[in-house]
């Protein structure tokens, strides 16, 4: 979906659970940055599908905003193209995650002639744990031709989340610093990580974005964006008194 002049949101991406990640791309007239690569290499196929589609000339790069499997499982695609995988310096995941990941999807399934089978080895195609490539930090730019994309440090979530914001467009892609509909997933983190997130929000409010591309969830518009923020803030506050998150 396109959502400003340089920027676009994917989401509808397959998952096997109902939390679903979101991706998007920002194009230059060089350069196409994807943000963030899908939980599988059939989803990252489909996000390089449409990134290319748009600006066919285009050298692509990804950047990465967290370290969980949701957002780095399709990095094993654009690896076997060659694209360079931006993240923070901490984005490393051990190689038997997708192990792991596999066996739990397989034994969801209630057929027993399906999980003999082995069917979730359908759903993760290709599909191996691959690390960034590529390190950057807060207040890094990548320049695309033609408009910049700025990195913004967003901890909390996980200490490695990154946004990133297209200054042009005034579009922001924060990935599970912000999600919509769903209860935000704080179980990864303890009280100062939530402490921590307050203040990402509050660095993602100065920004002044008119449109925010959430980790899980719909585009947030400029209407809606202090409401959205808000509602975060409640979640966290409320796991800072209690000490635990709210889904525990």
């Amino acid at each position: 979906m396109k959502i400003s002049d340089r920027c676009y949101m994917i989401s509808g991406l397959s998952g096997p659970e109902h939390w679903v990640a979101v991706s998007g791309f920002i194009t230059g007239n060089a350069k196409t940055l994807i943000i963030d690569a899908g939980m599988t290499w059939l989803s990252a196929r489909t996000i390089h599908g449409y990134a290319h589609h748009t600006r066919p000339d285009n050298d692509l790069m990804v950047a990465v905003t967290e370290p969980h499997f949701d957002h780095i499982g399709g990095n094993c695609f654009f690896k076997e193209q060659g694209i360079d995988i931006f993240s923070h310096k901490d984005v490393k995941r051990p190689a038997d995650l997708i192990d792991l990941a596999k066996e739990e999807m397989n034994q969801a399934i209630e057929n027993r002639c399906r999980k003999d089978a082995k069917e979730a080895d359908a759903f993760y195609l290709n599909t191996r744990i691959v690390n960034p490539n590529q390190a950057v930090s807060a207040g890094d730019r990548f320049d695309l031709g033609g408009t910049e994309v700025e990195v913004v440090g967003t901890p909390g979530h996980t200490p490695a989340n990154l946004s990133y914001y297209v200054p042009d467009d005034r579009v922001m892609y924060t990935g599970d610093a912000m999600v919509t509909h769903y209860i935000p997933n704080l179980e990864a983190g303890e009280v100062p990580d939530w402490n921590t997130w307050l203040h990402s929000l509050d660095i993602i409010e100065n920004k002044d974005p008119v449109l925010i591309v959430p980790g899980h969830g719909d585009l947030i518009r400029k209407e809606d964006i202090p409401f959205q923020i808000e509602r975060i803030r409640k979640f966290l506050t409320a796991a800072i008194a209690a000490g635990k998150a709210p889904t525990q």
